[in-house]
């Protein structure tokens, strides 16, 4: 059974380039990895509650301000530590906004931070396998 994981990050070049990042990681791991994709905070939100997963990425800014439920990818990650099947799940918050605030705030909650200035996708890659649990 594969490793899940979810991406959910509203810019699909960001998206993308975690899927890498996963598919660099397998070879790590040398295990397979499923990854589900989400555009939106409301759709997210949905994933987190209703599956289980091994890790987590999040954005912090989804553009679905529009829709009803929409939450930023900080509720996002205190919701998910708070109730639902992924409260121990490692969860990855990665953002362009790069500030000490945010970055606490993700630590506060219990996830990990990782900014999107500066992605080196080897490194990254090692994060993410070190951090997969199977369940």
């Amino acid at each position: 059974m594969p490793y899940k994981v979810l991406i959910a990050d509203d810019d699909e070049g960001q998206r993308k380039s975690h899927g890498f990042a996963l598919e660099v990681a397998t070879a790590i791991i040398e295990d397979e990895i499923a990854i589900t994709e989400t555009a939106t905070s409301v759709e997210t939100w949905a994933k987190i509650k209703a599956e289980q997963f091994h890790l987590i990425i999040l954005d912090n800014d989804f553009k679905d301000t529009n829709l009803k439920g929409h939450l930023p990818g900080i509720a996002l990650l205190q919701l998910a530590k708070k109730e639902g099947p992924n409260r121990g799940t490692p969860t990855f918050f990665c953002s362009a906004d790069a500030y000490d605030t945010l970055k606490a705030m993700v630590e506060k909650y219990g996830g990990h931070y990782l900014p999107k200035v500066g992605y080196d996708i080897e490194k990254v890659a090692q994060l993410f396998a070190d951090n997969l649990k199977k369940k």
